[in-house]
């Protein structure tokens, strides 16, 4: 069995729109049944020493704890992953899409639609042509049939499907989470597990030991 990883959440650290309380993240995460969280703030990575503090207080010392972050373009979010800190934090706002992906393939990152089909933030046909290694299908601020639509596209556009929390409250975590069969302990091994495509939809609380 491969590892459980929610890679689209956001804390109330630098997510103006979120209630998570970092400092309790990893305790709801190891209790939902999760080996790792990705952090993906809006237009603000987490650096390696505050995720290492995190990991360090939290009492679970073997959890995976990464970063990416959301970039909102001009029609619809893009999850990054595999950047540094400051490059993510050079992200100038109001590109499109396109100038969004080109950026992250020179750095030598990585992309997913995020929430691609939610009405009011989803993108236009132009999705189909991003260098994109996935695209989310699930998550709690996805209804049914906006799932049922991604998950559509992503079969057409032949583009791995990911099922993530994007949650914004602790009882969110791990609602929605992705199963990668390689080992990952590093942001880079997460980007190459990401660009590979080994990873796939585990499903709605999968592997969940509480639901408090």
């Amino acid at each position: 069995m491969g590892l459980l990883i929610d890679v689209h959440v956001h804390t109330k650290r630098y997510s103006a729109c979120s209630q998570l309380d970092p400092g309790r993240l990893i305790e709801r995460a190891v209790k939902a049944g999760l080996n790792g969280v990705v952090i993906t703030e809006h237009a603000r990575q987490w650096e390696p020493a505050e995720l290492e503090a995190l990991v360090a207080q939290s009492g679970h010392p073997g959890f995976l704890l990464l970063a990416g972050f959301e970039y909102t373009t001009t029609q619809g979010d893009l999850l990054i992953y595999g950047l540094r800190a400051d490059e993510a934090h050079a992200f100038e706002p109001g590109w499109t899409p396109a100038q969004a992906a080109d950026r992250v393939s020179t750095l030598g990152g990585v992309c997913i639609a995020a929430h691609p089909t939610r009405a009011g933030v989803g993108f236009d046909e132009q999705l189909l042509t991003l260098p994109l290694s996935g695209i989310e299908v699930a998550s709690v601020r996805m209804q049914p049939h906006e799932q049922q639509l991604a998950m559509r596209i992503a079969q057409t556009a032949q583009i791995a499907p990911i099922a993530a929390s994007d949650a914004h409250r602790l009882q969110e975590v791990g609602r929605f989470a992705t199963e990668f069969e390689d080992p990952i302990g590093r942001a880079h091994e997460l980007r190459e597990a990401l660009r590979r495509g080994r990873f796939r939809v585990a499903g709605v609380g999968a592997r969940r030991k509480s639901n408090q």
